[in-house]
């Protein structure tokens, strides 16, 4: 009986060896793959926005038909950080006692916002023409994440019986500031 046993396990763990593991190195280089194509992707479009200062719906559309090449699914946050520049007064009320100071101060632009502009069907504008402008001295950012389980997650939650851990196994946070304004 222990013979039989030991058969069995020995079995086991050469199949596992022989098959399992392989098969969790080509879907982890698979992922490596996915997150180097986005990452890319996504540096492009920032590097575009920052460099001509501005975005178009061609733009976008483009950045997220990149994003969508591969298995798996990205969730996209974009944010605009305007400068503003606010002058100091000792009394708010008073013009006159403008104290010759600014503070800087940005105000935040999320994609809901960019998205209303640029998408909105009610704008009289065509959307071939419009255009969300950026200043110079402003900062953009785009943050990409996976919102679907990859292969390899899948099969290491198996090997771990799911005590693997995170799901966001790409994560994506770049931008800069505006380098130029081209419109």
């Amino acid at each position: 009986m222990p013979d039989s046993f030991t058969k069995l396990l020995s079995y086991f763990i050469a199949l596992l060896l022989l098959f399992c593991v392989p098969t969790y190195y080509v879907f982890k280089n698979e992922e490596n793959l996915q997150k180097l194509k986005a990452e890319q992707a996504v540096t492009d479009f920032v590097d575009n926005v920052r460099t001509k200062g501005y975005i178009t719906p061609k733009m976008y559309e483009d950045f997220q038909q990149e994003l969508e090449l591969g298995f798996i699914l990205f969730r996209t946050e974009i944010k605009h950080e305007k400068k503003v520049y606010t002058p100091i007064y000792t009394d708010p009320t008073n013009p006159a006692t403008f104290t010759g100071e600014y503070v800087v101060d940005y105000d935040e632009y999320y994609w809901e916002q960019i998205k209303n502009f640029l998408f909105d069907e009610s704008n009289p504008v065509p959307k071939n023409e419009r255009m969300y402008k950026l200043s110079k001295d402003d900062f953009f950012s785009v943050y990409v994440e996976n919102m679907s389980k990859t292969k390899a997650t899948m099969m290491f939650d198996f090997f771990t019986l799911g005590i693997g851990g995170n799901d966001v196994v790409i994560s994506i946070p770049y931008g800069g500031m505006v380098l130029n304004e081209d419109y």
